[in-house]
């Protein structure tokens, strides 16, 4: 428990080291002195709250400086030259990064795929869904530090990272005998396809309505810097949700990865973990093996999970045990924003035994079908471009990583994704130069 408090504290502190030993987590006096700022521990520890429901923090929250916390009061004195701060930053941001009410809720708050469902989640109905609360701790913390007369500069407001990610759930909507078959009655039934366009993908991949990669590596590379990762399925058995599946050695599959990489040399691939292994996760071993052997050049160590379906916490120790280094899932289906309370690459804590792991979460900024479906936040092409704008703007703001999801599929004359991925590489261009 020691390591992962340690850990908040040095991620609070933005990964400085040397100043860890100026912030004390302790309501022991007599320890005060050795610390410039102490946060006084509420009692969401204690082995008789931990894990039941009197842990959970109580709405409406309390504010210290404008900002929400979730334990502890809204405090500040000076203890002789130590400045003691009752808001409980630290358990507050366990909290959020351990997906701690997740745990507590492993059946209820729940949609009809067992996904934990956002707009239920403690950060949307305490009104910070849009705001990294954790990453805002960190400021607050570095702030109290340089009242204290500690050297402490605040982190470029700039992107640390951007990945541009795809999950690659189809290559192409008309060239396996299922998509033929229902293009062609859809032709004849005049909804939606037509026999011609079928006719022209059976005979050219690249003529495929699904097949938008090219235009995808056109506006990718614009961003210079920008990691374009391809998240690709490797399920044995495709059935249900997963359905359809791709051949990993055909030649579709094939000329893809080749495309990829001679138009994106930086493009990175990436485990799409089936749908099916959020309720079995023991076959990501299997599917990660199976994806690792068409890539013999690249060591398979991404992953995001297929309808973000990564159920319960606990599961992402089978990441590890697959030899996953990094997981892209972070983000909840029916809302975008901050599930994790951070806008930043924090290592997994596994919230059943308080443990740190080496796994590494990439919070997901947001996804397209997460804006304009309406099932979900059901937003119009302009209010979409808006509420992206906003979550660049925090995620920038805090020197975060900007991690965004649109599917090839969604690059389609039907819908507007193709215009609003667009307009935010735009406005990704503005920012960043």
């Amino acid at each position: 428990m020691q390591e992962t408090i340690a850990y908040i504290i040095e991620f609070l502190l933005h990964g400085n080291k040397q100043l860890i030993s100026e912030v004390g987590y302790t309501s022991d006096a007599k320890l005060f002195d050795h610390y410039s700022v102490v946060i006084i521990p509420s009692k969401f520890f204690d082995n008789n709250i931990y894990g039941t429901a009197e842990s959970m923090p109580r709405l409406p929250l309390q504010h210290i400086e404008q900002t929400p916390f979730l334990f502890g009061k809204p405090l500040l004195r000076k203890e002789g030259k130590t400045l003691i701060v009752e808001a409980d930053i630290i358990a507050s941001s366990y909290f959020l990064l351990s997906r701690y009410e997740e745990m507590l809720n492993q059946t209820k708050l729940r949609d009809e795929h067992g996904r934990f469902i956002g707009k239920k989640s403690l950060p949307y109905l305490a009104g910070f869904i849009d705001r990294p609360i954790v990453d805002e701790y960190g400021q607050l913390l570095r702030a109290w530090l340089r009242q204290q007369g500690c050297d402490v500069t605040e982190p470029e407001a700039k992107y640390n990272n951007i990945f541009l990610t795809h999950d690659v759930d189809s290559i192409a909507h008309f060239r396996y005998l299922r998509g033929t078959i229902g293009g062609f009655i859809r032709g004849l039934l005049h909804k939606g396809s037509t026999i011609k366009v079928v006719l022209k993908s059976l005979f050219s991949l690249e003529k495929d309505p699904a097949y938008t990669f090219p235009w995808i590596y056109e506006r990718d590379k614009q961003v210079q810097g920008a990691i374009p990762i391809y998240f690709i399925k490797a399920a044995k058995h495709v059935k249900g949700f997963d359905y359809p599946g791709y051949k990993l050695k055909g030649k579709d599959f094939t000329a893809f990865v080749k495309h990829t990489l001679n138009n994106c040399p930086n493009a990175q691939f990436g485990l799409h973990a089936s749908y099916q292994s959020g309720y079995e996760p023991n076959l990501i071993l299997e599917e990660r093996n199976r994806l690792q052997k068409v890539f013999p050049k690249q060591v398979i160590t991404s992953a995001r999970h297929h309808y973000l379906h990564a159920l319960q916490p606990e599961d992402m120790m089978y990441l590890i045990k697959a030899g996953i280094t990094d997981d892209y899932t972070m983000g909840y289906a029916d809302i975008a924003g901050f599930r994790l309370g951070t806008c930043r690459a924090v290592r997994f804590i596994n919230p059943h035994t308080k443990a740190l792991t080496p796994l590494i979460l990439h919070p997901l900024t947001m996804m397209d079908g997460t804006l304009s479906e309406s099932k979900y936040m059901g937003l119009d092409e302009i209010q979409a471009l808006e509420y992206a704008k906003q979550l660049m703007n925090e995620t920038k703001k805090h020197n975060g990583d900007l991690c965004l999801l649109w599917h090839n599929t969604r690059f389609t004359n039907n819908n507007y994704h193709k215009a609003l991925y667009q307009s935010v590489i735009q406005y990704l261009l503005v920012e960043v130069q």
